[in-house]
């Protein structure tokens, strides 16, 4: 199993929220490049890292960030947040960013997404699936989105990517427990050959055993590490 740490970025600087609420900001001393060559000499085999501000208005404020992160590391790094144009992932890729998260766009304009993976094929992109109360989310979670969840696995079928993010939002940076019975529900929607990624409330080894058992290949921790509640050690020996 995947176990992938976070780096969410509001004006340069690592943050975590509260239930995707900006005003429950929290920011850590360390930088970002600090972050990710601890979480690399920790042997973790992937970054996750989110532009909040890119996230909530599309602009891309935290890309001189990404790019020092994607110079300093070895290791493959996904990132989110921001994604919207044909100039975005060009940009991004060339960068050396490994993979794509695809959120709003894929909900808004999966007519770009359908051009992005003819160019550029599947492999690059993660479609992440933002859910409050079983309801799809946009707009750095801000929006409740009115297409279903069916619908966004279809997409995700007739585009060929085989990775998912599914972040339940109740749940994140609450360092409670997961949804297990959001992964358990997605993990029979999802083909075998699809990669489920969990996001939310992960903050154990039980849970990421639990996560396991179900099905789901991959698990993002992020306000767990920043709060000391588990160490890199023992995560990144937990998948």
């Amino acid at each position: 199993m995947l176990i992938i740490p976070a780096i969410d970025l509001i004006g340069g600087k690592c943050v975590r929220l509260l239930k995707g609420d900006y005003s429950t900001t929290t920011t850590y001393q360390q930088t970002p490049v600090e972050q990710a060559l601890r979480f690399q000499s920790a042997r973790f085999s992937r970054l996750h890292v989110v532009d909040l501000e890119g996230a909530k208005d599309g602009l891309g404020r935290n890309r001189e960030a990404i790019r020092e992160i994607v110079q300093a590391v070895r290791i493959p790094v996904q990132v989110g947040g921001g994604i919207r144009t044909d100039e975005d992932v060009d940009s991004l890729l060339s960068w050396g960013v490994k993979f794509l998260i695809l959120g709003t766009v894929a909900l808004k304009q999966p007519e770009s997404v359908s051009r992005w993976v003819k160019r550029w094929g599947g492999d690059p992109f993660i479609v992440s699936l933002d859910l409050r109360k079983q309801r799809l989310q946009t707009e750095g979670w801000r929006e409740e989105s009115q297409v279903s969840v069916e619908e966004m696995i279809r997409r995700i079928s007739d585009w060929g990517v085989t990775q998912v993010i599914s972040t339940d939002i109740e749940k994140d940076g609450t360092l409670s427990h997961p949804n297990y019975a959001t992964y358990t529900q997605l993990r029979g929607l999802l083909g075998p050959e699809v990669r489920l990624i969990a996001a939310g409330g992960v903050s154990s080894r039980e849970h990421i055993g639990r996560l396991k058992e179900i099905g789901v290949g991959g698990a993002i921790v992020g306000k767990a590490i920043y709060e000391n509640r588990i160490s890199l050690e023992e995560l990144s020996s937990a998948g």
